[in-house]
C-alpha cells in the first residue's frame, strides 16, 4: 500500500511525563531497588527476561523507544524519513552522545548493532523484514525492509528484549558476550551474580533535548541518584523486611498482606502498577483433548475469570478481556467471558474428553498457583479431573513450550506483549507457538497487519483476531493483573511502569 511522504520529527512525537517542581530535585544519594531474580546477562540482545530489562534499560537505549503511553518516539534518533513505497526508513542521529566508554556515537555503531541483534537477538523476529542497514552520512542511517512493515517503528523500539544500540567493537562480540556499554544514564559499576548489579550515574549523559519530562522509556531520562543497586531477592517475606529496615528503598514486587499492613505507615508509599500483566489459561492444542473444541469451548464456560482472578490477585486485577490493555488505540472493550455450567456441560458431553486425568503445569508463584488451584475446582464441577503440576518457572516454561511434554493445561502472566500493541501479542500464536498448533486464520491476521498501513484497517485485522480466539477456544484470557510496589517516602516521584525506572527519581 502506497505511503505519503512520513517525516517524523521528534517534537511531533512528544508526549507528557510526570514532573515535580524543579527546586525539589537533589542530586546525590545511594539507592537500593529490590527485584525478585537476577537478569541471566547484561547483554542486552540476548535476553527477554524481565530481570534484564529492570537493569539494562538503565544503561542502554535504542533508536526509538515508547512513550508513556507505549507509542513509538525517537530516542537516540532525531528523526525519521520514510519513502512513500514505505520500504525505506532514512534515521538520522542525534549528534554528540556518548557512550560510557567515551567514544561518540555514530552510524557504524548503530549499523552494527542492528546487523548483530538480526543474527541473534532474543526476539530477532521483530526485524526480520530487514534487507539492508547502511551508515549513509555523517549522523544517518539508512534501513531498507523486504516488504511493507507498518508495525516497525514499534518493533524498533520494542523493549522486550532492546535493540540496543552499543559500540561497534562490542557488537562484533558473539552473543551474551557484549559488555555492558552503553549511553543510557547509568553506567555498571559491578554485577554480583548471586546479590547484585550496581550502576552510577553517568557524568557525560546529556538528557534528549527535545524533552522536557520523563516520558515512558523516553523523554528526558535526567540521574539524580549517585548510585542505584538492583538487589536479588527471590523471597517476598526478605524484600518486605528489607523494604522495613531501611536497605532497600523500593520493593518492586510486594503483595497484598504487606500493602494492608503498611497502609497509612508515613515511611512508606505503596502503589499499584496496574495492569501489568495478563493471566492467560492455554491449552495444549497438539495432543489429548485440547485438540478438540468442544472440549476447549467446555471449559471457557466452565470457569468463572473474576473469581480465578480474585483469589489470585486480591485487590490487584482488572477485568478486561482484551489483548491489549485498556489505553491503548486498539483496545476493544469486548464482552467479558461468562460462566454457564449448563453449557459446559453440553458441550464436553459432545467431545472426546472421557474423564482422564490431565495435567495443569504452572511454576511456583504464588498467584499463578492459586489460579490453577480454582481452576481445578471450577471444571471438577463438570467432571473434569485435573492435577496440578508445580515446578520452578525454568522447568515449567521448558514444558510449556514444547507439544509433547505430556501437559494440557497451563496458565502465567503476559505481560510485555499487551503493552507494546496488536502485533506483539499476535506474535504468541503465530505458527502456534503458545498453543501447539498452528492456526492458519490468526497466521493471515498477522501477515496482514504488518503489511496494512491504515489505523482502522489494522484495529479491524486485531479484532478479529480477538474474535477468533474467543471463537475457537485457542487460549483464555482470564483479565488483567498488576503489582504492589513499596516505596520509601525518602524517594521523590517515582512512578510505577514497564520497569522501576531510576531516572527522574531523588532522594529526600
Amino acid at each position: 500500500m502506497k505511503l505519503k511522504f512520513l517525516h517524523l520529527a521528534l517534537a511531533a512525537a512528544l508526549a507528557i511525563g510526570v514532573a515535580a517542581p524543579a527546586a525539589a530535585q537533589k542530586r546525590g544519594g545511594d539507592v537500593v531497588v529490590a527485584i525478585t531474580n537476577a537478569p541471566p546477562s547484561l547483554d542486552p540482545h540476548a535476553t527477554s527476561a524481565q530481570a534484564a530489562r529492570h537493569v539494562n534499560l538503565h544503561m542502554f537505549e535504542t533508536l526509538y523507544a515508547r512513550d508513556e503511553g507505549a507509542k513509538p518516539v525517537p530516542d537516540l534518533a532525531r528523526s525519521v524519513a520514510v519513502s512513500p513505497d514505505g520500504l525505506t526508513y532514512v534515521f538520522t542521529l542525534r549528534s554528540g552522545v556518548k557512550f560510557h566508554n567515551g567514544k561518540t556515537m555514530g552510524p557504524a555503531d548503530v549499523v552494527a548493532s542492528i546487523e548483530r541483534y538480526r543474527k541473534g537477538g532474543a526476539s530477532a523476529s521483530l526485524i526480520s523484514a530487514i534487507d539492508s542497514v547502511s551508515a549513509s552520512g555523517p549522523d544517518q542511517v539508512t534501513i531498507k525492509l523486504k516488504t511493507v512493515q507498518s508495525t516497525f517503528l514499534g518493533n524498533l523500539s520494542s523493549p522486550r528484549a532492546p535493540i540496543a544500540i552499543m559500540p561497534a567493537e562490542e557488537a562484533a562480540k558473539e552473543m551474551g558476550k557484549a559488555s555492558p556499554i552503553g549511553t543510557g544514564p547509568y553506567k555498571f559499576v559491578e554485577y554480583k551474580p548471586d546479590s547484585h548489579v550496581k550502576l552510577a550515574r553517568f557524568e557525560d549523559y546529556v538528557p534528549n533535548p527535545a524533552y522536557k519530562e520523563r516520558d515512558g522509556f523516553a523523554g528526558a531520562k535526567i540521574a539524580y541518584l549517585d548510585t542505584v543497586t538492583f538487589r536479588f531477592i527471590p523471597e517476598a517475606g526478605a524484600r518486605d523486611a528489607a523494604t522495613m529496615t531501611g536497605q532497600v528503598q523500593l520493593n518492586e514486587t510486594s503483595d497484598e498482606a504487606t500493602a494492608k499492613r503498611l497502609k497509612g505507615n508515613p515511611n512508606f508509599t505503596v502503589m499499584k502498577a496496574l495492569p501489568y500483566a495478563v493471566q492467560v489459561l492455554k491449552f495444549n492444542m497438539a495432543q489429548g483433548p485440547g485438540t478438540d473444541l468442544n472440549f476447549r469451548r467446555a471449559i471457557a464456560q466452565a470457569i468463572n475469570a473474576e473469581e480465578i482472578l480474585g483469589t489470585a490477585y486480591p485487590d490487584l486485577y482488572l477485568m478486561d478481556q482484551s489483548w491489549v490493555y485498556p489505553g491503548s488505540p486498539y483496545h476493544t472493550g469486548r464482552a467479558l467471558l461468562k460462566q454457564d455450567v449448563a453449557a459446559a456441560k453440553a458441550s464436553l458431553a459432545k467431545s472426546s474428553y472421557k474423564g482422564e486425568k490431565l495435567i495443569f503445569i504452572i511454576d511456583n508463584i504464588r498467584p499463578n498457583v492459586d489460579a490453577a488451584t480454582v481452576f481445578q475446582q471450577q471444571v471438577a464441577a463438570i467432571g473434569v479431573n485435573v492435577e496440578l503440576k508445580v515446578g520452578d518457572w525454568p522447568t515449567i516454561s521448558g514444558i510449556g513450550l514444547k507439544s509433547d511434554q505430556g501437559w494440557n493445561f497451563w496458565t502465567h502472566g503476559f505481560g510485555i506483549e499487551p503493552y507494546e500493541g496488536p502485533a506483539s501479542a499476535m506474535s504468541h500464536w503465530v505458527k502456534g507457538q503458545g498453543q501447539r498448533k498452528d492456526d492458519p486464520v490468526i497466521d493471515e491476521l498477522f501477515a496482514k497487519l504488518n503489511g496494512e498501513m491504515d489505523v482502522a484497517v489494522q484495529k479491524k485485522l486485531f479484532a478479529d483476531f480477538e474474535n477468533r480466539m474467543a471463537d475457537q477456544a485457542i487460549a483464555i484470557n482470564l483479565g488483567d493483573y498488576g503489582l504492589f510496589q513499596v516505596v520509601s517516602n525518602k524517594l521523590k516521584n517515582f512512578k510505577p511502569y514497564r520497569i522501576t525506572r531510576m531516572w527522574g527519581v531523588w532522594l529526600e
